[in-house]
């Protein structure tokens, strides 16, 4: 009887589809955080860093942009563990701003609170001589429901349609979705000379509902993104791949196609 009552409780879920606010946290570390405050020490000097800043963990990835009051993008996205005692985590990049594809490895120290968690690189960086130790505090964004999309995705084509003309885009990014929020970063080349770049980033809010994605971009380098509302057609290839399609009046039809990182 047992079995059968699983069974019908798993088969109820395939089809009305089951919710949940927040997963089941592996390192308690899950969520969806905004930097609040960010200093940088070094010898006797404290600076405060004005940055905007959103990072995601999820079971296993991390992903954060930001962008300072110049309007300069960083990121970083790669894998991390967290140690048994919970307050030390050690982040190796896969792709960031700084490094690019070169893999930077941080050990930091963690405080979490109920509202967010606190962490210090005490080795960030060191010039002249002196060392620097950064410190992050980050609040925790209230989570929406979980979807089969959470998770970290690599763009791996992504092409323009425009009547009977296709045209590949040369872009790298990346795109975490969690608990209801996501980030997109990437990086690009301005001309075809490979020589000019701009990073760019975007962040908000999504639901999934069937084949149709909703975002809420909140926050973006691009101006013409923050605010807006995008409904995306996307399919699905089993669990580890998907295309979404956006369809512009201007611009065409806009193709991209990802593969989840394991």
């Amino acid at each position: 009887m047992n079995k059968i009552l699983v069974f019908a409780a798993l088969l109820s879920c395939m089809i009305l589809g089951c919710k949940q606010k927040e997963k089941v946290s592996q390192s308690g570390l899950e969520g969806v955080y905004e930097l609040t405050r960010q200093v940088l020490k070094g010898g006797k000097t404290d600076s405060t860093i004005k940055r905007d800043q959103v990072k995601i963990y999820t079971d296993r990835h991390f992903l954060y942009a930001s962008i300072v009051p110049d309007s300069s993008v960083g990121f970083g996205v790669g894998a991390y563990t967290l140690d048994s005692s919970g307050k030390k985590i050690v982040e190796k990049s896969m792709y960031t701003s700084r490094a690019l594809d070169s893999s930077l490895t941080y050990n930091l120290e963690i405080a979490k609170r109920d509202s967010g968690y606190t962490q210090v690189i005490p080795d960030y960086t060191s010039a002249q001589g002196v060392k620097y130790v950064l410190t992050e505090d980050y609040i925790k964004l209230a989570p929406g429901d979980t979807t089969k999309l959470d998770g970290l995705w690599k763009m791996e084509r992504t092409y323009t349609i425009r009547g009977k003309d296709t045209a590949e885009t040369k872009v790298k990014q990346y795109k975490v979705y969690w608990a209801g929020h996501f980030i997109f970063i990437h990086r690009f080349p301005l001309d075809s000379t490979d020589k000019k770049f701009r990073n760019g980033f975007g962040t908000g809010v999504f639901t999934l509902r069937n084949d149709t994605l909703r975002e809420v971009e909140q926050n973006s380098n691009y101006s013409l993104l923050r605010g807006r509302n995008f409904a995306i057609k996307i399919k699905f290839n089993g669990r580890d791949e998907y295309t979404q399609v956006i369809n512009s009046a201007t611009n065409g039809r806009s193709v991209e196609i990802y593969k989840r990182v394991k």
